[in-house]
């Protein structure tokens, strides 16, 4: 490779789409140009997994919003994603007596999801809904199948 011959495209795949995988693909590729980054899911959303992805009404996250963020360095980023989404108001219960605010947990996956989907949209993350089995190193010695 010379000096003029662009770096080759960095690849990542990341095993389960749920939260934790979800935000490692956010983070990747806000901070990194040109990644391709691959979510196995095989669930036809990002973001929800598990814990994030309820259809109970009951089922609320366990800390208050004002804690929880896919952005360390911005305390308030859900929290102001919430009140622009328009929950709150669908949703009074989530308000508790001291202001505090408890969403659904569905809410707080399509909250990930949402940040993902430009992303996804642009090619940057593929999404494979597909379920991983398996992880081997390939017949090269450099890579995994």
């Amino acid at each position: 490779m010379n000096a003029l011959s662009p770096r080759p495209r960095s690849h990542v795949v990341i095993l389960g789409g749920g939260f934790s995988g979800a935000a490692v693909a956010w983070h990747l590729a806000r901070k990194f140009a040109r990644p391709l980054i691959t979510i196995i899911e095989p669930r036809p959303f990002l973001g929800g997994g598990l814990a994030y992805s309820s259809e109970e009404l009951s089922h609320r996250v366990n800390v208050p919003a004002s804690r929880m963020s896919l952005a360390p360095d911005d305390a308030e980023h859900f929290l102001r994603w919430l009140g622009a989404s328009g929950e709150v108001e669908r949703d009074p219960d989530a308000v508790w007596r001291d202001a505090d605010i408890y969403p659904r947990r569905r809410v707080f996956g399509r909250y990930v999801a949402e940040h993902l989907e430009p992303f996804v949209a642009a090619g940057v993350i593929d999404h494979v809904r597909a379920r991983a089995t398996a992880v081997r190193r390939g017949a090269d010695g450099r890579g995994w199948t």
